[in-house]
């Protein structure tokens, strides 16, 4: 009878932790293509509004549905640490509406979350694998980090030495719209970019494990 209701609990813990990756892919696929057409309709775009207001739900369920069941996930504490620095830089764009793109920017890497998701769920097929590698390097160490510095330089008034840099450095700077940017967002942020780069030195020891030994 222990057995059946171990094996009781681990299928239904099963089902919710699938049922949380499966919401995560429609919620965060959503959120990646408000985006996408936030920044094409450009910086003044309502559209930055809806994606403030839908990822500011997302991060608040999210983070109660991992605290009421934290095993749904192997790394609990480690999303409900990055779901509150999320919304510490999102507060920013609350306050100053100049700001709000800032966050249609940032969340262009839930494309590379979904992939990520759906690699997991799918085994790993060629097609999620390409683009969940390339996404990862273009959008988690390239784009991350020149946001950052852009969010830094409003926050510390360095525009003018970013703008200074020598080619091809220079072609990728970019601009945040005055006001300045508040410390603790832009300060939030560079932790996040911080942070990419231990989860990619992490993905890099995972991959090059033996496969024996790949949890």
């Amino acid at each position: 009878m222990a057995s059946q209701g171990a094996t009781s609990s681990k299928t239904s813990l099963e089902r919710v932790s699938l049922l949380h990756d499966q919401i995560n892919v429609v919620v965060l696929s959503i959120i990646f293509l408000m985006s996408m057409v936030g920044l094409i309709l450009g910086e003044d775009s309502p559209m930055h509004v809806a994606v403030i207001a839908v990822t500011i739900l997302y991060l608040v369920v999210d983070v109660l549905w991992v605290v009421l069941q934290p095993r749904i996930c192997k790394t609990p504490m480690a999303i409900i640490g990055h779901h509150v620095v999320l919304l510490i830089f999102i507060m920013d764009t609350l306050e100053h509406a100049s700001h709000r793109v800032n966050a249609s920017r940032a969340l262009l890497v839930e494309v590379n979350t979904v992939l990520l998701t759906l690699r997991r769920l799918l085994g790993r097929p060629a097609w999620c694998e390409l683009g969940f590698y390339a996404t990862w390097v273009l959008i988690r160490l390239v784009w991350f980090p020149m946001l950052g510095a852009a969010l830094l330089a409003s926050t510390f008034g360095l525009q003018s030495p970013l703008k200074a840099l020598p080619p091809p450095l220079s072609a990728v700077v970019f601009e945040v719209q005055p006001p300045a940017v508040r410390s603790y967002a832009s300060l939030a942020f560079a932790a996040v970019v911080l942070l990419q780069f231990y989860w990619t030195i992490a993905l890099g020891k995972s991959t090059t494990r033996p496969e024996g030994k790949k949890s």
